[in-house]
């Protein structure tokens, strides 16, 4: 650690896709709601991944033109915390991207063209007045119709237009569906759900999938809903 402020570049986390060598200190991200192995500062990606700018003090101009936006709001600050399915866009250039991962769990950024959110459900709360709250897994809520949104669970994805800040959809985990792993050894890969092996509990529950021609083996939880279909999945390939 250097301060509260920047880290060591050695001891960032590894999913940060910098040079570790000559430059010592990097940002540290702000708090947010991402847990820490999924998030990077702002300044990262449009620095070291996008190569947009060449300094830190290039990446404050931008967001001081207010050009850089993270899930459609304007981003005020180069620590600014971007994390695993966040999209990141440019307000000249129109440019936008997915934050994911790669195969070797670096962050990488997939180029899309819409402004919707893909939200994993960590959890469910029953509220008044017919109303549900849906937790997910990057810290984020939302206040539902309770009768709307009875069938979503606990590791489905809920679709969600920022732009229009509307849901579009909820897709389940079930067997057929489009799932994209963020952690585990098939990290960054993208598979069709073939079973489940549930255990109550007892351990963590499998889930079987096949990538490519091969049908493998991992736990459920880090399974991501990406799609119903291999149609869907095409966008974070």
């Amino acid at each position: 650690m250097g301060n509260n402020q920047h880290l060591k570049r050695h001891s960032a986390p590894v999913a940060w896709p910098i040079k570790r060598k000559n430059i010592t200190f990097v940002a540290k991200p702000n708090s947010g709601s991402h847990k820490e192995n999924y998030v990077v500062p702002v300044v990262v990606l449009v620095r070291d991944v996008l190569n947009y700018a060449e300094t830190s003090k290039e990446v404050k101009q931008l967001i001081n033109a207010e050009e850089i936006l993270v899930n459609g709001k304007v981003v005020k600050d180069i620590k600014f915390p971007v994390g695993l399915f966040d999209t990141i866009s440019f307000k000249t250039t129109t440019e936008k991207y997915n934050v994911l991962l790669d195969t070797f769990g670096k962050i990488k950024l997939v180029a899309t063209e819409d402004d919707l959110s893909f939200l994993k459900v960590a959890g469910k709360t029953k509220l008044k007045a017919g109303k549900l709250q849906l937790n997910f897994m990057n810290g984020y809520n939302l206040i539902v119709d309770e009768k709307t949104f009875a069938t979503a669970k606990v590791e489905d994805t809920v679709v969600f237009d920022f732009a229009k800040k509307a849901v579009l959809k909820v897709l389940n985990l079930v067997e057929g569906s489009m799932v994209y792993f963020f952690d585990g050894k098939f990290k960054g890969q993208i598979g069709e759900v073939k079973e489940f092996e549930v255990y109550n509990g007892l351990t963590k529950d499998i889930i079987k999938v096949q990538i490519g021609e091969e049908v493998h083996s991992t736990a459920k939880d880090y399974a991501y809903v990406v799609g119903a279909k291999k149609a869907d999945a095409k966008r974070f390939e």
